[in-house]
């Protein structure tokens, strides 16, 4: 598991990474789905090559990864091939422990 801020997350996704807008809905709903095209997942699978010559292949997310955004979290719920060879990650919000 690991826990990421909302540029920390953009660097992984690539060019498309999500606009406020989308950060907004995602609030709003409480839920959302990331849609992660072959190349970011390509190039977070080369990132994980070690210095030793081993290769530890590496998604740009993975479940159980938490991303902030803001005063709020999103927690990744699912991650399902696509395809193309891409990913989609559906994303929950995380319940504030204020119960707000």
């Amino acid at each position: 598991m690991r826990r990421l801020t909302r540029s920390e997350l953009a660097s992984r996704l690539g060019p498309r990474q999500p606009s406020d807008a989308f950060w907004r809905r995602a609030v709003d709903r409480g839920e959302a789905a990331l849609g992660v095209g072959p190349d970011a997942v390509a190039a977070a699978a080369s990132a994980g090559a070690t210095a030793d010559g081993g290769d530890e292949r590496r998604e740009p997310l993975a479940t159980g990864d938490i991303v902030d955004v803001g005063d709020h979290a999103f927690v990744v719920v699912d991650a399902t091939p696509t395809e193309a060879g891409g990913r989609t990650y559906r994303i929950e919000l995380v319940a504030d422990r204020d119960g707000d």
